[in-house]
């Protein structure tokens, strides 16, 4: 009985340090987001100013500075606060896209990933087609975009891309002005790069 014991647990073992360990990428400094329409009194950009969360991809993904077509990209969790998206136009701008999300409600606008593999790879330079669900205002919607991505010399990745949506497909009403005289459009257009790193 005891030999049995014994060999249940070494068997464990072996199949615990077997199993496939994540690389785990967090977002770094360099990172940059953008949230960009249009009015009918003119265009307007937001910048948002704190983009938190992590990518994990398949341990065999990157080898030897290297990217590997096909490994698996296991999970991606971005998180953005929305008091960090803000206008150069100021706090009238901010309060009336702050209200547009429903801060108050739903305070983070969230992407989450699983199980992409990395497409198409030339050099340092590869593609991913993300599929995953985006949470924004509270409402979550399945999403599909082309990601570029790039191994840098100095071992960080970098994802870019853009995702274009209308406020209406998350129950957001586009802000107004002026008594309903200045209204954004239904259009919003979100440009990212994010810099991870271990």
């Amino acid at each position: 009985m005891l030999r049995i014991f014994v060999l249940c647990i070494c068997l464990g073992l072996v199949y615990t340090t077997g199993i496939s360990q994540a690389l785990r990428y967090n977002v770094a400094e360099g990172s940059s987001m953008t949230v960009s329409g249009t009015s009918t009194l003119h265009d307007w950009t937001c910048e948002v100013k704190t983009i938190e969360g992590y990518v994990e991809l398949g341990e065999k993904a990157i080898s030897e500075g290297k990217v590997a077509k096909g490994e698996m990209i296991d999970n991606v969790t971005i998180t953005i606060p929305v008091k960090s998206i803000e206008s150069p136009r100021g706090a009238t701008m901010d309060k009336k896209m702050h209200n547009a999300l429903k801060m108050e409600t739903n305070p983070e606008v969230t992407f989450e990933l699983k199980n992409n593999k990395i497409g198409s790879v030339s050099g340092n330079t590869f593609s991913v087609n993300a599929n995953g669900n985006l949470t924004v205002a509270g409402k979550t919607n399945q999403v599909e975009l082309p990601v570029a991505g790039e191994l840098t010399s100095d071992g960080k990745l970098k994802f870019s891309g853009e995702y274009k949506f209308n406020m209406t497909t998350y129950d957001m009403k586009p802000p107004s002005a002026m008594y309903g005289q200045i209204v954004t459009g239904e259009d919003v257009v979100i440009n990212f790069e994010l810099v991870v790193s271990q």
